[in-house]
């Protein structure tokens, strides 16, 4: 139970990720008390994470604290549970986010050499352990072995995420490590292992074809159509009876659902069989017993634990933010009210196209599809790649920052890290 004004209603906001963050900042504080709820103070820019894994940004740089928010009230907390019963709000938005998913493979979790690359605190350990390594194997009369070990940097999964983290890596080693690390440049090497036959799996062929050529020519290993089985310290098992010496892996397979969402009895709210929450048109989560709106469609879900049955969208970035300002905007417009009466519009969702970081320079962007006129006819523009498709990815995720703050700082570690280098600093 929260103290609000009386006048105004009540909404609570879990998750401040692209579409919790998105609804808390839109939301018209004069018609509104805000309140959010997260484990985490900050919203991340996610697409820009695999940059601070290696020094090309800062942290500080692509996070924004939710407190700069105007007029919200924020309490750092981990939502256990929640009581559909008993509610008290006016309106409830859902929206936690997703968690790496290990898939069950062994030796995971718990190790001191593999990490996932989802939060700001995965990257920090990351550019921790990756300096390091380079440190312990400068040490006088390392076993040649031991270095090759030391240096050997496995990535698991083909997604933008490892492709874009393998391409920053193979930039540090080749901009950096060889200017501070002369004597370990020749033992380096960097592997992506995927599951299935290609990596960015989502992309046109060609680009695909264009980024696999291209890693391969970095000498880039790509391990293709191969799982991990276990891992066991610092060697990782494949299916296909091979393994792999390494001394930092990053997994990046995939994600599964948050301890709250997977806590949420299905008997109440339906579910969908990847156990995201059920939505309808209008955002808004399903009761299973009824097959209506839960609480009168005052509980609204969002972002990669939400998806519609008959309009199933990937869990991307974009897809959460414009659900988080569709949902904002049409509150501020109809209120809660209005939007249980039917007065809302549907949530339609715009493709912007998918795009790539993938070192030296050289970046791929996969178009979008565009409805001329809104005929019903969607025209697929033209496949970018090289470093066009580099600026584009570059212009774009600068563009998106929520604050001139980043947007100066982002700007200031580009221009450091090119003409000045990274750092190679362990902190």
């Amino acid at each position: 139970k929260y103290n609000y004004s009386n006048v105004k209603e009540n909404i609570i906001v879990i998750g401040t990720g692209w579409a919790g963050y998105r609804v808390a900042m839109d939301l018209d504080k004069s018609k509104y008390n805000v309140k959010v709820i997260s484990p985490r103070n900050h919203f991340l820019f996610t697409p820009l994470l695999p940059s601070t894994a290696v020094g090309t940004l800062e942290f500080r740089a692509i996070q924004e604290p939710v407190r700069t928010i105007p007029n919200i009230i924020y309490h750092q907390a981990i939502v256990n549970n929640i009581d559909f019963d008993n509610k008290s709000y006016d309106g409830l938005v859902v929206a936690p986010g997703s968690e790496s998913n290990t898939f069950g493979v062994k030796g995971v979790l718990n190790n001191p050499n593999v990490f996932f690359l989802k939060q700001l605190d995965h990257s920090r350990k990351i550019r921790n352990h990756l300096i390091e390594n380079f440190e312990k194997a400068s040490i006088p009369d390392t076993p040649v072995e031991e270095i090759k070990r030391l240096l050997s940097f496995v990535v698991v999964g083909g997604g933008p995420t490892s492709i874009e983290f393998a391409a920053e890596l193979y930039d540090f080693i080749k901009s950096d490590v060889s200017r501070w690390f002369p004597d370990l440049f020749k033992y380096t090497h960097i592997t992506v292992v995927e599951a299935s036959g290609h990596i960015l799996g989502s992309f046109n062929e060609s680009l695909v074809s264009y980024v696999e050529n291209l890693f391969i020519k970095r000498n880039v290993e790509l391990i293709t159509g191969t799982a991990v089985t276990e891992i066991i310290d610092t060697k990782c098992l494949l299916n296909n009876g091979k393994s792999i010496d390494f001394g930092l892996m990053v997994w990046s397979t995939g994600v599964k659902q948050t301890k709250l969402i997977i806590d949420i009895s299905d008997s109440k709210i339906e579910k969908l069989r990847n156990g995201r929450l059920v939505v309808n048109d209008y955002l808004q989560a399903i009761d299973k017993t009824t097959n209506k709106p839960v609480n009168n469609g005052s509980v609204f879900a969002l972002g990669d634990c939400a998806g519609n049955k008959s309009k199933p969208l990937p869990l991307l970035a974009q897809v959460a933010s414009q659900q988080g300002i569709h949902l904002a905007k049409e509150l501020n417009k109809h209120g809660i009210a209005g939007i249980l009466s039917g007065n809302g519009n549907k949530f339609s969702y715009n493709h912007l196209g998918s795009m790539a970081n993938i070192g030296q320079w050289k970046g791929v962007f996969d178009s979008a599809n565009i409805d001329v006129n809104a005929t019903g006819t969607d025209i697929t523009g033209p496949p970018l790649k090289g470093f066009s498709a580099f600026l584009l990815w570059r212009a774009a995720y600068w563009t998106k920052q929520v604050s001139i703050t980043n947007k100066m700082l982002i700007l200031m570690y580009w221009f450091k890290s090119a003409v000045f280098g990274r750092d190679i600093s362990r902190f």
